[in-house]
């Protein structure tokens, strides 16, 4: 007799959504959704998307760490929702939906997936050496803003020296053999809710990539000029705080997103796992930051922590990185022009390069 033959713990209070369970071989998410609800259903290698129309459950970021599901997040949004559910490896994804009359649940099972059966060996009379295999670097660069969110305005538009410094670093990384994932190849926003946007730049920073750069043009009410590098961290500078939130969304919904960061940033606390990342991208901040430096002469602002909604919930080493001021007379000039973009692009190539070889 087995000792353990059936196993499930409830994770959470009936009131949650998603109500969670932990089962022997597979992981069960159940949504309560209400009569008129709509939804929508995405999947990706890591990723199950839940788009929902008609109800707005309340923000949360919660960490599962079953076989299955490493977390899941539900990102509000006007009129709606989406719940991203983080997939571990080698999972099945079933659904159902039941009506019982009074109330309707939709049913997500996340399956540890069978393994197919090995080949046996072929024989051969000369067998060849086995070939070397190398994964390929995976860099994830996300160009701030876009689309109907220019960022900040001044002597340029935020937008548009982001995606311009994006595609210049993308071909430098590429031509040293890194892949390289854009969260935007033009001018276009990920959803017309910044919460959402914001919620889909971060999702791509999850562990089968090897790290992530976010690329902002700052802005100031006071004439400031500089570099500012930023790895994520709840504790911050009260002077910081309106960057953050504009960065953030901007108004309400920025101050929303900021505290909802600075919780996370709370837990990550106690957590081993991620304070070992913050570790990592400390070190990547500083190699970025000081090739910055080195290439402009730009005045140092320094690297720091600070709650950016985007790279809140990282699985791999990520930064965010202001090249500049928009509104600052030189800088923002300098920020005009093709020579100075490149030397940044150059700059970020070098301490992303840096930092993937080792340091």
């Amino acid at each position: 007799m087995r000792l353990l033959a059936f196993l499930m713990v409830i994770l959470a209070p009936a009131l949650a959504f998603p109500r969670l369970g932990l089962h022997e071989g597979y992981t069960r998410l159940v949504f309560d959704l209400e009569a008129k609800t709509q939804y929508q259903i995405t999947q990706t290698p890591d990723t199950l998307t839940l788009r929902l129309i008609g109800m707005t459950p309340a923000a949360s970021d919660t960490d599962v760490g079953s076989p299955q599901v490493a977390s899941y997040q539900v990102v509000p949004a006007a009129g709606g929702a989406t719940v991203f559910v983080r997939l571990r490896p080698n999972v099945e994804v079933k659904t159902s939906e039941l009506n019982d009359g009074n109330r309707r649940r939709l049913v997500v099972d996340v399956v540890s997936a069978t393994r197919p059966p090995q080949s046996p060996p072929q024989t051969s009379s000369r067998p060849e050496p086995p070939k070397p295999r190398t994964q390929p670097k995976i860099v994830v660069i996300d160009a701030g803003h876009g689309g109907i969110d220019p960022g900040a305005v001044g002597f340029v538009v935020e937008k548009e020296v982001t995606l311009d410094m994006a595609l210049r670093l993308r071909q430098l990384l590429q031509k040293e053999g890194i892949e390289v994932i854009l969260t935007r190849s033009s001018d276009t926003h990920l959803s017309p809710d910044k919460a959402t946007d914001l919620g889909l730049r971060a999702e791509m920073a999850h562990s089968k990539r090897n790290l992530f750069v976010s690329i902002h043009v700052n802005s100031a009410s006071n004439p400031a000029q500089g570099l500012e590098t930023y790895y994520f961290g709840h504790s911050i500078d009260p002077g910081l705080l309106a960057q953050v939130i504009r960065e953030n969304g901007g108004g309400e919904l920025g101050r929303r997103l900021t505290r909802e960061a600075q919780s996370v940033g709370e837990r990550l606390v106690r957590d081993l796992i991620a304070q070992s990342n913050l570790k990592f991208s400390r070190q990547l901040a500083h190699l970025v930051h000081g090739a910055m430096l080195q290439a402009t002469g730009a005045v140092d602002r320094g690297v720091r922590q600070a709650p950016f909604y985007v790279i809140r919930n990282a699985r791999i080493p990520a930064i965010l990185v202001e090249v500049g001021f928009a509104n600052h007379p030189e800088e923002g000039r300098r920020l005009q022009t093709s020579a100075y973009r490149q030397a940044l692009a150059e700059a970020l190539a070098r301490g992303i390069l840096r930092f993937l070889n080792g340091g």
